[in-house]
């Protein structure tokens, strides 16, 4: 999903999030404002803090790099990370991924089957085969998605352990879980006033210099639509910016854990609420299940908008303007 963000006062003039890339972001005269950036979980990230100092945001820059290490499939040299848990079965784990492990059993458990941490393998098979303009044959989702049904992790103590042929992949939760760590620095700094920007689909958003401390973000999905963010986290899962299509069928990045296939009804779903790495998990299992499903989110505090063709078909009562 793209995000567009601008300002309620000249503390910030705008924003255009590629989906989530910022294009600018300027602030009063006089106030503080520090930028960091960094290059982890597969996209660019952008650091803007109005308090604190300049090694505060270098220090979140290097703890974002530091921690998708441990989520990064090909970061061999990550010893307590989740290569190392996809080939040696059994390791002393990161705390962090372990966190990450119970974080995408907790969405696994109430997502009703759509989504799945194990199925890390059939995810790169299709995008492997949708990159070449082709699908991936119907024998072969079966046998992938039987081996992610066969395949669990267990954790005891600080030990992480896998049994089946399954890989496991918790991209979907990691940006998120690492911003809920930012925000918890943030917090024991007292720094209030801070936009994280986490690439294509998660921010974690402060207070501004605005009179009521909020920013107004635009959705690029639905023209014309935004809400206003203050104190508060925002996850996106789209498939604008990662789509293919092939013999008339449009395919995503996305994989229905129920199917085994990347073809969903919706074009994009942004939740906004407190917990980074949660709505990063929900945002990607509730894109496949769809908009029938969204009260369960509603439920837990979590506000909703469903698009497709452009405009919003779902949103939460009070969400969007």
């Amino acid at each position: 999903m793209a995000l567009r963000m601008s300002p309620r006062s000249k503390s910030i003039v705008s924003f255009f999030l590629l989906p989530l890339a910022l294009a600018g972001l300027f602030s009063c005269k006089g106030e503080v404002h520090h930028i960091e950036y960094a290059y982890a979980y597969g996209t660019n990230w952008e650091i803007h803090l109005y308090e604190g100092t300049k090694a505060d945001a270098e220090a979140i820059s290097d703890y974002i790099r530091t921690s998708s290490q441990v989520l990064d499939l090909d970061a061999r040299h990550c010893q307590n990370g989740i290569y190392a848990l996809n080939h040696q079965e059994e390791i002393e784990a990161s705390p962090f991924l372990i966190e990450a492990i119970q974080l995408g059993q907790r969405i696994e458990s109430q997502s009703h089957g759509a989504y799945s941490i194990s199925i890390g393998a059939l995810t790169k098979a299709w995008l492997e085969n949708l990159e070449q303009g082709k699908i991936l044959e119907p024998t072969s989702v079966a046998s992938y998605l039987e081996q992610a049904q066969a395949t669990t992790v267990t954790v005891q103590g600080s030990k992480a352990k896998k049994e089946g042929s399954g890989e496991i992949d918790l991209g979907s939760v990691g940006k998120g879980l690492c911003l809920d760590h930012v925000k918890a620095q943030l917090t024991e700094k007292g720094i209030r006033k801070y936009l994280i920007n986490g690439g294509s689909s998660s921010l974690l958003i402060g207070e501004n210099s605005s009179s009521d401390g909020s920013t107004k973000v635009h959705l690029a999905d639905a023209k014309g639509r935004y809400f206003n963010a203050k104190n508060i986290a925002v996850s996106n899962s789209a498939i604008s910016r990662q789509r293919y299509e092939v013999d008339g069928h449009v395919y995503s990045h996305i994989v229905d854990a129920r199917t085994g296939i990347p073809e969903l009804a919706y074009d994009a779903l942004c939740l906004a609420g407190n917990g980074a790495g949660l709505l990063d998990g929900l945002s990607t299992a509730y894109l496949a299940l769809g908009k029938d499903y969204a009260n369960e989110l509603e439920n837990q505090g979590i506000q909703v908008a469903f698009m497709k063709g452009g405009e919003v078909v779902y949103e939460s009562a009070g969400f969007l303007s």
